[in-house]
């Protein structure tokens, strides 16, 4: 047990590393590319991400997880695995050839054909090495998917910004780094998988071996497939609607707003499940549970969502160049939506230590069919700013719908304190700016990095004499909420 929970352990950092690099090689590409490509060309970028995104989620089939969650499996089983993820790769290549004129048709951009069929090219290379990865994980060898995972994001990043900085291929960098980056993602895996005979396939198949695999995967695919659906159903009926430049301008604002946002929560969401498992039982103790991750979410992401909104109109030319001053707006605008989808992420963690995995998935289908409608209609005003004003009203609301259908089913009545762990730090957050837009109408003489620097620095000064002032409790809770954790651990 000690050996188990020493890996555990291990295995943590290692993801956090692993998650940590990769992310700061991400938006470091996006702020790169945004630059050097302009909103036009970074807008066909996000509808070729969107297919690469979406077939991923084909590729896996929730298969992996399968695998992952059955604690013995046969050397047949994993050969038939094996050869299936491979075919259903081919597949997929082959969906994309065929479709990618219908999908260009469908964005009304005709450059889209080609670079959606060559980038179905990694879907025949990153079968081969999935299953082995997918072992590795099954085992907590995290050392050695750290290792691959930074070089592959490493290796494909920056031959992408290579390609776009110092070529004409414009979108094309994408494509052709995408492509690299699967290779290198694989190889490593298909050399260390084919050398052990533990791992190695066997030339044989048999659907009737994998075939409780499938369906458990059909059943997460489905899930997945409408979450994903869920978060990108906005940017593709943007690039429908309203063209590859307004979704140029709203996916980048999207992605600086999500990318932070999702990090920063990560671990918060992580340490959520293990305590509503501990739990589960105690409807008072779920209830305080819930409202002090609520409070703790909404106390990191306020602040942070507010100085966005006052720092955006110097970092953005600083760090993307004027081409990109339209999306300004829109940036402010979606952090209304990052807070609120922020705090829309612990209510999975509660249904699922429940036992209500169900009400997660119809919740998932409830916001299959609401956002599109709504984000549709805004677009029909032919502005971007509406869209984006609609999103963020609309997830604040659906987060209120969620806590009246399910969220209070589980903990209780308690829309009170629910509004109070959200208000005060919101509070907070306002009056934070106050003296940031003051000191800014001062501040004529300097530049944006000079503005950027004092508004951060004071930011977090006022922000934090407001929280020892008035959300001391706040800290207590915190330290008893990560004693928690740890006890959760142990057990």
């Amino acid at each position: 047990m000690a050996s188990l929970k020493n890996q555990a352990v291990s295995s943590v950092k290692l993801t956090s590393i692993s998650m940590l690099v990769t992310s700061i090689l991400q938006i470091g590409q996006l702020l790169i590319l945004g630059r050097v490509l302009g909103p036009a060309v970074f807008g066909l970028i996000a509808m070729v991400q969107i297919v690469i995104q979406f077939s991923q989620l084909f590729l896996e089939m929730g298969i992996t997880d399968a695998i992952i969650q059955k604690e013995k499996i046969t050397k047949l089983e994993l050969s038939s695995l094996y050869w299936f993820s491979i075919f259903v790769g081919m597949v997929l290549f082959l969906i994309l050839l065929g479709a990618a004129p219908v999908i260009a048709m469908l964005f009304d951009e005709a450059s889209l054909t080609p670079m959606i069929q060559v980038v179905g090219i990694s879907f025949l290379i990153l079968p081969f090495g999935l299953q082995f990865q997918t072992l590795a994980t099954k085992k907590l060898e995290f050392a050695q998917i750290t290792k691959n995972e930074i070089l592959a994001t490493a290796i494909g990043v920056l031959l992408t910004i290579y390609l776009a900085a110092f070529t004409d291929l414009g979108a094309w960098s994408l494509v052709y780094g995408h492509i690299v980056m699967s290779l290198f993602r694989s190889v490593p895996w298909v050399i260390g998988g084919y050398r052990n005979p533990e791992t190695r396939p066997q030339l044989v198949f048999s659907w009737r071996a994998i075939k409780g695999f499938v369906s458990f995967g059909m059943y997460r695919l489905g899930s997945t497939s409408i979450n994903y659906f869920t978060t990108k159903i906005d940017q593709v009926i943007i690039g429908i609607t309203l063209g590859s430049v307004a979704l140029g301008y709203y996916s980048m604002a999207m992605n600086l707003i999500m990318q932070p946002v999702q990090k920063l929560n990560s671990m918060i969401n992580r340490v959520a499940f293990p305590v509503f498992s501990k739990i589960q039982l105690d409807s008072a103790k779920l209830r305080r549970a819930y409202l002090l991750i609520t409070n703790m979410l909404t106390s990191f992401n306020a602040p942070l969502l507010a100085g966005v909104i006052v720092l955006a109109p110097y970092a953005v030319p600083l760090m993307l160049g004027t081409d990109w001053s339209e999306s300004i707006i829109i940036i402010q605008i979606l952090c209304l939506y990052g807070l609120f989808k922020a705090l829309g992420n612990p209510s999975g963690s509660l249904f699922i230590a429940v036992g209500k995995v169900r009400w997660s998935f119809y919740w998932q289908l409830v916001q299959l069919a609401i956002i599109p409608v709504v984000v549709f209609l805004a677009s029909l005003s032919g502005e971007i700013v509406v869209v984006a004003l609609a999103v963020g009203l609309l997830r604040m609301l659906l987060f209120y719908v969620s806590y009246f259908v399910r969220i209070r089913h589980i903990i209780g009545d308690s829309l009170g304190e629910l509004t109070l762990s959200i208000a005060k730090p919101m509070i907070h957050s306002a009056i934070m700016l106050a003296p940031l837009y003051i000191i800014n109408a001062q501040l004529t003489g300097i530049g944006p990095v000079g503005i950027i620097v004092i508004d951060a620095s004071i930011g977090m000064l006022v922000y934090g004499m407001l929280m020892i002032l008035n959300q001391r409790e706040l800290v207590a809770e915190m330290k008893g909420f990560f004693q928690k954790r740890t006890a959760v651990k142990e057990v």
